[in-house]
């Protein structure tokens, strides 16, 4: 028993002179707080994830008001870019610095409805009677807005207009028709030849053509 008890002390020397050594040994290598910032190398940092279709975010449009008595085309972020979109944005009217700078509408606070997709490059857009009765010479001027705002998008080609379930006679240049109607429609208050256009370069048809 007495020869045990004389073992056990060596032993815990020993323990005792491992810490010791290993406690320097962590000392020495600065092992606590990082005293200063280290930049993360790129190839180590985490990747942005890829933003899902649909996710939302800014894509750009173009919506269609008056200058003086010809269209004018100006930019608008959307969070997707669809005929709906761009007709909303249309109604929402030139901001308080395009209206100073001389921009207008010709369509009267409205709602109108985009109801179906293109139909052999046709899109229907559905109106209220704010829309049939607005007068003069800004007849010609909003449905010139709504059809060139609309035809911007790929595979739309023309549009036809609907009230209450009946199709509606619209104003173009040639006189009053109730066939679906194009760019080429109202040639006469096209934008200026260097105003963009919003035609899509994708379109396999390029509105505004002779039909």
């Amino acid at each position: 028993m007495t020869a045990g008890r004389g073992d056990a002390a060596p032993a815990r020397l020993s323990t005792t002179s491992l810490l010791i050594v290993l406690l320097a040994l962590l000392t020495g290598c600065g092992i606590g707080a990082q005293s200063r910032e280290e930049p993360v190398p790129v190839a180590d940092a985490l990747p942005t994830p890829p933003r899902p279709p649909g996710s939302g975010g800014d894509d750009e449009l173009v919506v269609y008001f008056v200058a003086g008595a010809r269209l004018e085309p100006v930019t608008r972020s959307v969070p997707s870019r669809r005929p709906q979109d761009a007709v909303d944005r249309l109604l929402a009217g030139p901001t308080r610095a395009e209206a100073g700078a001389g921009l207008r509408t010709a369509l009267s606070p409205q709602h109108l409805t985009v109801l179906t997709g293109p139909d052999g490059g046709t899109v229907t857009v559905a109106v209220t009677r704010s829309f049939t009765t607005i007068g003069g010479g800004d007849q010609l001027l909003a449905v010139a807005q709504v059809v060139w705002t609309v035809t911007q998008f790929p595979r739309i080609d023309d549009v036809r207009f609907l009230f209450e379930g009946a199709l509606v006679a619209v104003p173009t240049d040639e006189g009053l028709t109730s066939r679906p109607v194009d760019r080429a429609d109202y040639a006469s208050i096209a934008p200026r030849p260097d105003a963009p256009t919003g035609t899509p370069e994708t379109s396999p048809s390029t509105p505004g053509s002779p039909r």
